[in-house]
């Protein structure tokens, strides 16, 4: 990643599924695996039928990682440490320990106030209130949203929020 093309933004909101990759990647290479292995798992998680690079994965690490400020909501992580995506971690206390370490932000984003806001109203009713949130929190917090969620882009883009998906990773 040539990351002299693409500046890192000082700040990001990242989404539940992309915040779960991060998390295992984290632990994949801790753990010392090669790389197919990494990527299979990794893929594992992704779970979509449009294939993602380790290049584009690591990519994604080195981004989180750099960053000064790294947000998720309360939505996201209630989400991202369910019962499913735990299984899919499967050493999930290992990444709950990268919570503090890597100094990730949980703000509170509650329904009520989404719910209170017309703007939001809506959006909460579109996409529900993890999304939402996630939207809420990135306008309030001045942060990149890292999402691969069309719908989420859009309301973002309609909120004058940058957005970063993981080929703009790649390919700037």
């Amino acid at each position: 990643m040539d990351w002299g093309r693409l500046s890192v933004p000082k700040v990001i909101a990242i989404d539940t599924n992309l915040f779960s990759l991060v998390l295992l990647h984290r632990r994949l290479k801790s753990q010392g695996l090669g790389a197919p292995e990494r990527e299979r798992e990794l893929q594992e998680v992704w779970g979509r039928e449009d294939a993602v690079s380790l290049e584009q994965f690591d990519a994604l690490w080195q981004m989180f990682e750099r960053a000064h400020r790294r947000i998720v909501t309360q939505h996201i992580v209630a989400e991202v440490f369910s019962n499913k995506r735990r299984r899919l971690l499967k050493e999930w206390r290992s990444a709950i320990k990268l919570l503090p370490k890597y100094s990730v932000e949980e703000r509170g984003c509650c329904v009520c106030d989404l719910y209170a806001s017309d703007d939001f109203h809506q959006i909460m009713e579109e996409i529900g209130p993890t999304d939402a949130g996630l939207i809420y929190t990135a306008e309030r917090e001045g942060a990149t949203i890292v999402t691969e969620d069309r719908r989420l882009r859009q309301f973002a883009y309609d909120h004058g929020i940058a957005v970063l998906t993981l080929n703009e990773l790649v390919c700037l």
